[in-house]
């Protein structure tokens, strides 16, 4: 213990003041769990998690209408195998663990299967999902959800849950430094640290919030097509990312659980906020339990 203190004293007290020191303490900790069962550990622990969040996902979906207050509960189970998750996919990447074995594999074959007709649009999606660009279309999203509602809060709600999983992701590339593929693979030059890609991070927060939002109150096929949309959406920007050699494959699936993360607790926040104001999801049209002037997304005042 005294070693891992005094190694995790010297890596602060060598760092810039502020943010840095802290990434700094954070590597150093990261440094100090050696592989090996460490490793397994973690490997099991994403399998596990992935088992929880599924199962939990599975139970909301069928009891969506009749679960009341132990429908919170399964969402902070899925948001917690989510995290937990997303953290321990973070060790594997850091220490190249077993998980990123295939992450060559994937850059390879996407690097000799590139065509002119491919890269052009491609360059072009993943420009329209930088998160300078997903935080801009945020903004517009919610500014419409807002004038919709009569309220500022589902602008605050959306913008926030875009914003949260950008300095997350922004956090996480500093406390892993994974490198970006070889520069000779990239179609775009970048060279900011991978893990996870902030591009995916972004979609998959915006898309999946502006999915949930839309969503609220509609018959659930209306909801699973466009949750379908907003994935659909993600995987696309993932693919370029990947296509253009910019990422690891590894970064986007970190993207996508962190982005997913965010949406939860986005989600959790907007269900909230609904209930508050007198508007319940039973789960086929949104029902208003007490009358106000309010108008909210879905329903007339």
């Amino acid at each position: 213990m005294r070693e891992v203190a005094t190694q995790l004293f010297q890596a602060g007290a060598q760092a810039s003041p502020g943010h840095a020191r802290l990434i700094g303490v954070g590597r150093a900790a990261l440094t100090e769990v050696r592989e090996g069962s460490a490793a397994t550990f973690a490997l099991v622990l994403i399998a596990s998690c992935l088992v929880v969040f599924v199962a939990a996902s599975l139970a909301r979906g069928v009891g969506d209408t009749r679960l009341g207050r132990a429908s919170w509960v399964l969402t902070g189970i899925r948001l917690c195998a989510l995290v937990v998750g997303f953290g321990a996919l973070a060790y594997q990447v850091r220490i190249s663990g077993t998980i990123t074995a295939a992450d060559q594999l994937v850059l390879n074959w996407l690097t000799e299967h590139r065509s002119a007709w491919l890269t052009g649009p491609a360059i072009a999606i993943t420009d329209a999902g930088s998160p300078v660009g997903t935080f801009v279309l945020a903004i517009v999203i919610g500014a419409i959800a807002s004038r919709r509602a009569h309220s500022l809060l589902p602008a605050i709600i959306l913008v926030g849950t875009v914003g949260a999983a950008g300095v997350a992701s922004t956090v996480t590339k500093g406390l892993v430094g994974r490198q970006r593929p070889p520069l000779i693979t990239q179609v775009l030059l970048e060279t900011d640290h991978s893990f996870p890609s902030g591009h995916v991070t972004g979609a998959m927060a915006l898309f999946g919030m502006t999915a949930v939002m839309l969503g609220f109150g509609l018959p659930t096929a209306q909801r699973w097509a466009l949750g379908v949309l907003a994935g659909l959406v993600t995987v696309l920007v993932a693919a370029t990312r990947l296509y253009l050699g910019e990422h690891w494959f590894t970064d986007v699936v970190g993207g996508v659980v962190l982005g997913g993360a965010a949406v939860l607790a986005g989600s959790a926040v907007y269900v909230a906020w609904m209930s508050r104001i007198g508007v319940r999801d039973c789960g086929e049209y949104p029902v208003r339990s007490v009358v106000t002037d309010t108008t909210t997304m879905g329903t007339a005042a």
